[in-house]
């Protein structure tokens, strides 16, 4: 007798799933976001550090960008998984090099997004300019260049840097329910995140998106682990 496989769950019951899992680390990490950002605006002391980083942001303008983002979205990660004991020993060292690659470049590539924005809709912190810079942000660069790429990079990384099998790898499955589901996943820290950081000064919405890329990656990581660990 044969066992018919059961089909995989749909796109809508992944996606809530991947919120059922997610929804209580993003919440505390936005309200993380929501103390920093009152922190600057209520807290003479505090304000005073967020100048002090604004200014730095300034005087280093895309070298900032590029060491903040690769290490807070690579080196940090790379070493918490270290600790942990997830990483897999063969090639760590040139995936770390490759994904430091890729994230500095991809910070200083938003940091002259969040500039573009500032010319076209202003720097004001008005709710009419905080909503199209986030729909901007999170309705057309994030779904259609800024998440497809991220991911792309990271299978061509995994492939060993074969751009014929990560070509391969780019299915139906790939554009119908992988990206989806991280775009969820995303939104769900992202969307109030990015009207955060748009409601502050110019010099310093790059500090603040650091910080939460920093933590954003955190979760994803130990979210992941959890998952490896619930599989074996």
């Amino acid at each position: 007798m044969s066992i018919t496989p059961l089909p995989p769950p749909g796109i809508l019951t992944t996606i809530a799933s991947v919120f059922r899992q997610n929804w209580i680390q993003c919440l505390l990490l936005n309200g993380l976001v929501i103390a920093l950002v009152t922190s600057y605006y209520r807290w003479p002391a505090m304000a005073g550090i967020w100048e002090a980083v604004g200014t730095l942001k300034m005087h280093w303008s895309y070298a900032f960008s590029f060491i903040s983002t690769a290490f807070a979205a690579s080196v940090m990660p790379f070493c918490i998984q270290s600790a942990m004991g997830t990483l897999p020993k063969d090639k760590r060292w040139r995936r770390l090099v490759f994904l430091m690659l890729f994230w500095g470049y991809r910070g200083m590539e938003i940091d002259l997004f969040y500039h573009f924005q500032g010319m076209l809709f202003g720097l004001g912190n008005d709710a009419v300019t905080l909503a199209s810079k986030v729909l901007l942000d999170q309705f057309v660069y994030t779904p259609f260049w800024a998440l497809p790429t991220y991911l792309i990079a990271l299978r061509w990384i995994d492939l060993d840097g074969s751009w014929s099998r990560t070509c391969a790898s780019l299915n139906r499955e790939f554009w119908l329910r992988t990206c989806p589901t991280v775009l969820i996943t995303n939104w769900i820290v992202w969307i109030p995140a990015a009207a955060l950081i748009y409601s502050l000064p110019p010099a310093l919405q790059f500090p603040l998106f650091s910080v939460i890329m920093c933590f954003f990656i955190l979760i994803v990581t130990f979210l992941a682990s959890r998952n490896e660990e619930s599989v074996s």
